[in-house]
């Protein structure tokens, strides 16, 4: 994903600018070509660590967003995994 279509995002608006340099630096150490959801779940998990790390925590609604945000550069098809795969870990945390 190319982390300027982050700051044009108009969903990520109302974000901190310190959560936004943080995606910003996900995206630009996402391949754009072809990641899939095994590796988007890696990033976004070394991403929240890093987070935790400087004291950053993200709402649910922020957590949704970021993961809507990043899987509009996966094809459909791995959009659909993506969309399993939140809803298997939703389900597990209840």
């Amino acid at each position: 994903m190319n982390p300027q279509d982050l700051l044009n995002n108009p969903q990520l608006q109302n974000i901190s600018p310190e959560k936004l340099q943080l995606l910003m630096n996900l995206a630009q150490n996402t391949s754009p070509s072809g990641s899939n959801p095994k590796d988007m779940a890696a990033s976004l998990k070394s991403a929240s660590n890093r987070a935790s790390k400087e004291g950053m925590e993200f709402s649910s609604g922020e957590r949704d967003l970021i993961v809507e945000v990043l899987k509009q550069s996966l094809p459909p098809q791995e959009q659909k995994k993506v969309d399993m795969m939140m809803q298997l870990m939703k389900t597990m945390r209840k």
